[in-house]
């Protein structure tokens, strides 16, 4: 999944490049030109969609986005998904939940680069069927029972993003738009009733019930200016 992910990046990438290379020539008309001057420091409204988040490793989801550059060089928005589907715990049986990501977002030339101090919180819900521990006191079970219960995880954490966008339209409306950054989040996982301590796989470590981690988010995005104003 992640080998398919990373090609299918590169290819978006190549994609971006060569549109961007097309968005270069001559704009053709005055009406398009007379736009894509205006269109440089006007107040936006934008909405924008993941691909990558369909394809995501752990947490499979729908995300959706929208921007408000309120002015020349700065914007602020958020992103929301919908987690449908995941891998994290190979032996979820469903999985539900939801990604928030507010930002804020510097232009530094006022138009395709950017820099972006983003917030991420996570909630997801895994169902699974396996031995729980019950009765726990000071971190120690009682004893287990086989039942069908909740695996929780809420994550918090802040990104620093760095990206650029190719225009895909001559009025540079529609763009898509891709990214690379750094950031760190603090997990706590957890089951509303018991403990759950899966020994068995490659990654035991995702279910200790507290833990700090480093992330290199990156993405693709497709972003058009629903309102200029």
């Amino acid at each position: 999944m992640r080998i398919r992910n990373f090609f299918l990046f590169l290819l978006l990438i190549s994609a971006c490049m060569r549109a961007n290379s097309q968005s270069r020539k001559p704009a053709k008309g005055r009406i398009v030109s007379r736009y894509v001057q205006e269109a440089d420091t006007a107040k936006k409204v934008t909405v924008r969609f993941n691909f990558l988040g369909v394809g995501d490793p752990y947490d499979e989801n729908a995300s959706f986005g929208g921007e408000y550059r309120f002015a020349p060089q700065w914007s602020a928005g958020s992103d929301a998904a919908y987690i449908f589907s995941s891998k994290y715990i190979s032996n979820a049986e469903k999985t539900s939940g939801f990604i928030l990501r507010p930002f804020v977002r510097y232009y530094p030339n006022k138009r395709k680069g950017f820099l972006e101090v983003q917030l991420h919180y996570k909630y997801a819900s895994y169902q699974i069927t396996d031995w729980l521990g019950k009765d726990v006191n000071t971190g120690q079970a009682a004893y287990e029972e086989y039942t069908t219960f909740q695996f929780r995880k809420k994550a918090w954490g802040v990104h620093l993003i760095g990206g650029s966008s190719a225009n895909l339209t001559e009025n540079k409306r529609l763009r898509m738009e891709f990214y690379i950054g750094l950031g760190v989040r603090y997990k706590k996982q957890y089951v509303p009733d018991g403990i759950y301590l899966h020994q068995n796989g490659t990654f035991v470590e995702l279910y200790n019930p507290h833990y700090n981690t480093v992330v290199l988010p990156i993405g693709v995005r497709l972003v058009y200016d629903l309102k200029t104003f």
